[in-house]
């Protein structure tokens, strides 16, 4: 799902061992061309395509297509909130999509809400998505001792719904017609997923695929898409 638009809610911020230097940061984080970093005000040209986009707003469970002031608020509201962690990702250079955890509860260990937006249809079915996300987990959980991160998506967004299971996450339940969309009542797939539960190997694998870079190895792979060389266009398949 989406995380918060125009809201001030603050979750709550609680010292936790893993995080003793203060409240909630957004990481930059790194894999080749892959970057995730702090989501800032210059990223709203893009971000805002996407939530104009008909078919994404109606996959991310919003009613119809946002307005230009829909990601500004976004990001006016989450930045400062130390418990939310908001970070653009960016693919060669350029702004591809957003990915989040919010209404983190350190006393529990818990990012309340969490999920993606790859936006970029260029990169659809190359694992970019998946590898992004990914790695904002282990963010989470090494960085800054999460034991549960939980979402709630759209039945019918299948490619985020796989991308979520091949990560670790679990069904656990169902809203019956939890959102009121343009094509009526919807319901939401309530889904966990645990620290220990967290499939490093599909990030891995994910990164690999994407940008050529092997974690495993610490070197780029040596088939086609390595870092240096062109990336294949992979077609139609996971996110």
């Amino acid at each position: 799902m989406l995380g918060r638009v125009g809201q001030t809610a603050p979750g709550r911020y609680l010292k936790h061992p893993a995080c003793q230097s203060g409240p909630v940061r957004a990481p930059t984080l790194r894999a080749g061309p892959l970057v995730l970093r702090p989501m800032e005000l210059e990223d709203s040209g893009v971000l805002t395509g996407y939530f104009k986009d008909p078919e994404l707003a109606h996959l991310l469970g919003l009613a119809g297509p946002r307005d230009d002031a829909f990601v500004p608020a976004l990001i006016r509201a989450t930045a400062p909130d130390p418990a939310a962690v908001y970070v653009t990702i960016t693919f060669e250079g350029r702004v591809v999509g957003y990915s989040f955890m919010d209404h983190i509860d350190l006393e529990h260990r818990h990012a309340v809400e969490t999920g993606v937006l790859l936006g970029d249809r260029s990169l659809w079915g190359r694992s970019v998505g998946r590898a992004a996300f990914g790695m904002l987990l282990e963010h989470g959980v090494d960085a800054m001792g999460l034991h549960r991160a939980s979402l709630a998506v759209l039945e019918e967004n299948v490619r985020a719904v796989r991308t979520y299971e091949a990560l670790g996450f679990r069904h656990e339940g169902r809203r019956r017609e939890a959102l009121i969309l343009d094509t009526g009542p919807a319901d939401t797939l309530i889904m966990g997923l645990l620290g220990p539960e967290l499939n490093r190997v599909a990030i891995d694998e994910a990164i690999e695929r994407c940008t050529g870079v092997s974690r495993t190895r610490g070197t780029p792979s040596a088939r086609p898409g390595a870092v240096g060389g062109p990336l294949r266009r992979w077609g139609p398949g996971r996110p």
